[in-house]
């Protein structure tokens, strides 16, 4: 229940960080906090906007700033459930004012999704998902939705940013063809950013305490490490004899870093870390080494396909701020 919990909570920080468009709307509107002093609070942003014909109120946008400080300051207790950090003491405004335009493009968007005849989103299956997470985490947080209007305020939150991505998927995403000529293109102006970084395999050795990582150095070589290994390592790779690879320096932990610097058959320890006390050999390395369009084909694909949906996404945005008026009553 946790797990599902906190890949919520990633969704719905992820979803209102890419409101990158939405600084247009404040540019025009002046919704921003114009100042910004150590005795400002959440109070000094009492105002409403229109979003065509949804309003939002101050309120509106605290319950969200609440509820994601709320989310934040929730971590796991040693008892597996959770316990709280205290909220911080003064108002995180550039985290408010994140919130108020995620809100305010969300509100923007979604209505301009209504208007949409080619897409359904009358279908009760499109809910399906929203209300499972919905379910889940008023389950799991039962403290913070004792009240029913607070229940349905997720509900909205959840479902509107659930209907944003099917949308996006739906009618953006899909529609976006990539020929072999522009990733070929792609691929010979940024050749340099494509190669296979340097990799090693290594055997390794895991002990709990480090006089016991002492007497099995004492009885190393290359030629014994494999059978030693499978005899006495801890670690879960031990039945290959502790073989790990390949893998890149930052795909594991520190203290593997050792093996880049080592001859194929050298022996390094004792090394510690928070799963023991290690003892590394290098098997064998790899340098690093230029891809060839096949190989970097996929990469490219996800890279052109992101630009696309970015631009896409902008003029989504565009269209539905020309066709959805927004009020602020600042601006009046």
């Amino acid at each position: 229940m946790l797990r599902k919990r906190y890949v919520i909570l990633g969704a719905w920080i992820a979803c209102f960080l890419v409101g990158y468009y939405t600084w247009k709307i404040f540019h025009t509107g002046t919704f921003f906090l114009g100042r910004q002093t150590q005795d400002a609070t959440l109070e000094d942003l009492d105002f409403t906007v229109y979003v065509g014909d949804y309003l939002i109120t101050h309120q509106d946008i605290e319950w969200e700033y609440n509820f994601y400080i709320k989310q934040l300051n929730a971590v796991p207790s040693e008892e597996g459930g959770t316990g709280v950090i205290p909220p911080p003491q003064r108002p995180i405004f550039e985290l408010y004012n994140k919130i108020m335009a995620d809100l305010i493009e969300r509100k923007l968007l979604y209505q301009f999704i209504v208007s949409d005849q080619q897409f359904t989103i009358n279908e009760p299956s499109r809910f399906t998902k929203c209300l499972e997470q919905w379910t889940a985490t008023v389950r799991a947080q039962g403290d913070l939705f004792a009240h029913e209007k607070t229940r349905n305020q997720l509900k909205s939150m959840l479902c509107e940013k659930d209907i944003l991505d099917q949308y996006m998927q739906e009618r953006i995403a899909a529609n976006i063809k990539l020929t072999d000529e522009e990733l070929k293109e792609y691929y010979q102006t940024h050749k340099s950013e494509f190669h296979e970084p340097a990799r090693v395999i290594v055997r390794q050795i895991v002990v709990p305490s480090e006089n016991e990582a002492k007497k099995v150095r004492a009885r190393l070589n290359s030629s014994n490490f494999e059978r030693i290994a499978r005899e006495v390592s801890i670690s879960p790779e031990a039945e290959e004899g502790g073989k790990l690879g390949p893998f890149a320096k930052s795909d594991m932990p520190s203290v593997f870093d050792v093996a880049f610097d080592m001859a194929p058959g050298e022996i390094q320890g004792i090394l510690k870390s928070t799963y023991g006390f290690h003892i590394i050999m290098l098997d064998r390395k790899f340098p690093k080494a230029e891809l060839g369009f096949e190989a970097a084909k996929g990469r490219i694909q996800e890279i052109l396909k992101q630009k696309r949906q970015d631009e896409e996404y902008k003029k989504w945005v565009e269209m539905a701020l020309n066709t959805i008026p927004i009020k602020s009553s600042r601006a009046l």
